[in-house]
């Protein structure tokens, strides 16, 4: 006979180890901050040993729990695994992404079904977002810009994104060869509201005074600024990500190329207060495959 605590107990406990905290743990867990308390404490009973330091602001590993921590995540971890395999591979699982609505829109739609189609059993939840998510934590994985300084742990970077100038093909067509002041403002500006200002950004780099001749139109997202251009004319500044599927079917123009590469990029990043599930794996490992596989064409 196994000398073992509890299931429940091993579960609060690490659930409680990765949030530093046993309201979060209850939460996932379902169940009341008293019970995670309660089975934290009964544990901690079954080895005579603190697993925890409680501290006015958190919970903080002791040496125990520290050295404890790594064979239960393990234990838990193909448990789960053994699990999903009796129950078959059509035993269904979910992921949550958390991203941007014009990476969604723009990218992850003209791509997602490759996914889909290689792991049918995963139920995929989007959470489209517009400068930020304030359900972020409910997330498996997020998409985010960000610049190398602010770096996440457990980011991957995904393409090496350009500046690129878009504009419908009527407006291209009227550019010179190389960007100029007067073509620039005599068309319709659209700018993309957001931490970052792409198209000011374009026209500094390019020593253009911004000096519109017809009242811009501000987007809060790139896949509408996009849209708009493509639709009523204009120019819009862009990540070139996002304005692949445009230049590939035609609808808009980049006159002056891709653009200079910018310190910011698309990453994946892992949400830190979970364990990494085998779907979230799967999406990462495919993502970053289509992303290798861009990069080689």
């Amino acid at each position: 006979m196994r000398n073992l605590p509890h299931l429940s107990y091993l579960e609060a406990f690490e659930a409680s180890a990765r949030h530093l905290s046993f309201t979060r743990a209850a939460d996932e867990l379902k169940c009341t901050q008293a019970a995670i308390s309660q089975r934290v404490r009964a544990l901690e009973q079954f080895f005579a040993r603190p697993l925890f330091h409680r501290r006015r602001n958190g919970l903080e590993l002791t040496e125990v729990g520290t050295a404890y921590l790594p064979g239960i995540s393990e234990a838990l971890d193909r448990a789960e695994a053994a699990t999903q395999g009796l129950m078959g591979a059509r035993a269904q699982t979910s992921l949550t992404v958390s991203a941007p609505l014009s990476f969604v829109t723009l990218w992850l739609a003209r791509h997602l079904g490759s996914f889909s189609a290689a792991h049918p059993e995963i139920e995929i939840r989007l959470n489209s977002t517009i400068w930020t998510d304030p359900n972020v934590e409910l997330a498996d994985l997020s998409i985010l810009v960000l610049d190398p300084p602010q770096r996440m742990p457990g980011a991957v970077r995904l393409w090496q994104e350009r500046l690129t100038l878009l504009c419908d093909p009527e407006t291209a067509a009227k550019a010179g060869s190389k960007p100029d002041a007067g073509w620039f403002n005599s068309a319709r500006l659209i700018h993309v509201q957001g931490r970052v200002q792409l198209l000011d950004q374009w026209a500094r780099s390019k020593k253009i005074a911004i000096a519109p001749k017809l009242a811009p139109i501000k987007a809060d997202n790139a896949a509408a600024a996009l849209e708009l251009a493509a639709c009523s004319g204009g120019i819009a500044a862009t990540l070139s990500t996002y304005g692949a599927a445009y230049l590939e079917s035609g609808r808009l123009a980049a006159p002056f190329g891709l653009g200079d590469t910018l310190p910011i990029a698309l990453h994946i990043v892992p949400n830190q207060q979970r364990r990494l599930s085998k779907s979230a794996a799967l999406f990462v490992e495919w993502l970053s495959g289509v992303v290798s596989s861009s990069r080689e064409s």
